[in-house]
Order: C-alpha cells, then structure tokens, then sequence
C-alpha cells in the first residue's frame, strides 16, 4: 500500500439476506449441483428397471429442492430477519470476513440442538457453519475481481470460484476499498 493509506481498511455491513441477488446465485448453483448428481443417480438406478417411475423420481427432487429452499427462505426471513452482520478488513497480506454476532448465536444454538437431539445432521451442519465464520484470502491468490458499483459489492475470485464478496455500506468504503484492491492485486475493480 502507498504510504499515505492506512495499513488496514475496517468496516461492518449489514447485508440483506432474502432479497440479495449474490444469495439467490449462490443458493441457486448450490441445490441445482445436489439435484443434478442425485438425478444423474436415479437415472442410472431407474435404467435398468422394467418399468421405471421418472415422474415419481422427478417428483422426489422436485420435493427435496422445495424444501430446501422454504427452509432457506425460513432461516433468512425469520431467523436472521433478512439481515446478517458482518465485518470485512483489508491489508497488506489480503482481505478478511467474520461473521457478525447473530451469526455466532445461531451456529451455537444448532450445535447445542443437534448435541442434546442426538442429530449428527444438525451437529455437523452447525459445525461446518462454524468454518465460514471467518474466511481469509490473501492477494497472491485473488485471480479476478468483479464490482458491483450499483450494489457496492466487490467480489473477490481464486483461479476457478468467487471466494469472497466484499458488502461496503457506503460510496465511500466501497471507492476505498477498490482503489485498495486494485493497488494490491493489480487488477482493476
């Protein structure tokens, strides 16, 4: 960075839930992958019946996706009330996210459900939760940034996945933040 920046960009977001685009995309690659390999399944197991029932194969994803994404919607809107907290930093090694202190609550709160109900689902969904509570990528591994100057959001890729989107709250943070970025990776934002 050049000497008359700080060494570290701070700031929290609040960052929409139900009504974020970048959420939808990212809920939409993540249930269309899971059903396209258990339908790729099916597929296999259903060929070499006699009499095989696709509508009731494609009926059982269709059932599943649905739950998945009314639980989504559950969870967005009346848990964390369409609002999730967080704080982003950047400096000389990369830029940072944490989750914000709601987050924190419900991961606790399913890891104490799933230990008390005895559901390794719920346990292990709540741990893994617990991994991207924080989430680091340093700039030697940035690959491509992409702005949203509309939303601002910039969104920070390695060589083959988006790995961190950056919620600035304000013209300002978000000016700052890719005049940072761009000095650090080299790349234009």
């Amino acid at each position: 960075m050049s000497d008359n920046r700080p060494e570290r960009l701070e700031w929290e977001a609040v960052i929409p839930l139900f009504t974020n685009p970048f959420i939808w995309a990212d809920t939409a690659k993540a249930v269309a992958i899971p059903l396209v390999l258990f339908g790729g399944l099916i597929v296999i197991i259903l060929a070499g019946d006699s009499n095989p029932d696709w509508g009731g194969a494609a009926g059982l994803l269709a059932i599943c996706a649905a739950v998945v994404l009314v639980l989504l919607i559950f969870v967005e809107l009346v848990v964390f009330g369409n609002r999730f907290a967080a704080r982003f930093s950047l400096d000389r090694t990369g830029a940072s996210y944490e989750s914000g202190r709601a987050g924190r609550r419900v991961r606790k709160a399913g890891l104490i459900v799933g230990v008390l109900a005895g559901s390794p689902l719920v346990t292990g969904s709540s741990l893994l939760a617990s991994t991207m509570a924080s989430l680091h990528i340093g700039w030697k591994d940035v690959k491509k940034v992409t702005p949203f100057p509309g939303r601002k959001v910039i969104t920070l890729s390695n060589s083959w996945r988006p790995v961190l989107r950056l919620y600035c709250p304000d013209q300002a943070t978000y000016e700052a933040a890719s005049r940072l970025i761009a000095e650090e990776t080299g790349l234009g934002s």
